[in-house]
């Protein structure tokens, strides 16, 4: 008789992973359903307007970026990566600051005393480990950065068809650019909290004295995105030439809806190619060891009682 436990115990294994994976997965997607429909309140007092408190007001009094050569142009562009990358406190530059330095002294510093645990270490060992740790420590915050400002531009070029759709139809009931804006806020922060900010903060500066015009170049700028340049292109020579803007936001919203269409089809066609070391390296090895233990096995049987 065939012994079939060596198949069905990573058989049942496998299958309750599965199952545990799937549940968990329905339960996070109805949460987020359930989330993306709960009503954003809008703010309407700026975080700078408040004082700094706590932590924060140690690291305004400590970690002030003049100190440190950021001044100027150093630091409006260090504010704009920042911006980009979703950080929007008052105060990012600050928090910025305190983690390169922390990060300079602390990495390192554990580097050399984990060293200390290996015993015979070699020296150049132990300092090409300290050196690679405050490599890393003073690497690590830019490509953070450049990670979080990558994610934010895909989920806002995912987001950007839908917030014009909405300004199509607020344009077309009537109201003006400015108000359509201020209308579709608090649903665009429904599904992007980062972009239902940005969109508080261009509110903000027309309620300063800026104009719609400026208001967006300055959304453009902190999104980093082509489109977002387009689209403030476009609404100038729009309202320069008098054009209607109804019109011009529609034809470039199915502009932007083919390009994430064309975005996704790529991402699609690039999944075949990616697949291919994962299924090498963790797949494969892992159905040929199912498959070949019961004969293995057998075989070392029927070979030991020979």
């Amino acid at each position: 008789m065939i012994d079939l436990a060596p198949i069905l115990i990573p058989a049942l294994c496998f299958g309750a992973v599965a199952a545990a994976v799937f549940l968990l997965g329905q339960q996070y997607s109805t949460y987020a359903r359930v989330q993306r429909r709960l009503p954003v309140p809008l703010r309407s007092d700026l975080p700078e307007a408040r004082p700094p408190e706590g932590f924060a007001a140690f690291l305004v009094h400590h970690f002030d970026e003049k100190r440190f050569g950021l001044d100027g142009a150093a630091r409006e562009r260090l504010r704009r990566e920042l911006l980009k990358a979703g950080f929007f406190a008052p105060y990012a530059i600050n928090y910025y600051v305190f983690v390169r330095i922390f990060g300079v002294i602390v990495a390192p510093l554990m580097a050399y005393l984990l060293s200390g645990f290996v015993a015979d270490m070699p020296p150049l060992a132990r300092i090409a480990l300290v050196a690679l740790a405050a490599l890393i420590a003073i690497a690590g915050p830019d490509a953070y950065l450049s990670r979080r400002q990558r994610v934010l531009a895909r989920r806002y070029r995912q987001i950007f068809p839908d917030m014009l759709d909405l300004l199509v139809v607020c344009v077309d009931a009537g109201l003006s650019l400015e108000a359509a804006f201020d209308r579709v806020r608090g649903e665009i922060a429904k599904q992007s909290g980062e972009l239902g900010r940005n969109l508080d903060m261009m509110g903000a500066e027309m309620r300063a004295g800026r104009s719609l015009i400026e208001a967006l170049e300055s959304l453009a700028d902190r999104m980093g995105l082509d489109e977002t340049k387009s689209f403030v292109t476009l609404l100038r020579q729009s309202v320069e030439l008098g054009s209607d803007i109804g019109d011009a936001l529609r034809v470039f919203s199915d502009d932007m809806r083919d390009k994430r269409l064309l975005r996704a089809e790529e991402a699609a066609n690039k999944l075949s190619v990616k697949i291919v070391l994962p299924l090498g390296l963790f797949i494969f090895p892992v159905v040929l060891m199912v498959i070949m233990l019961p004969v293995v096995v057998r075989l070392m049987d029927v070979l030991g009682k020979g």
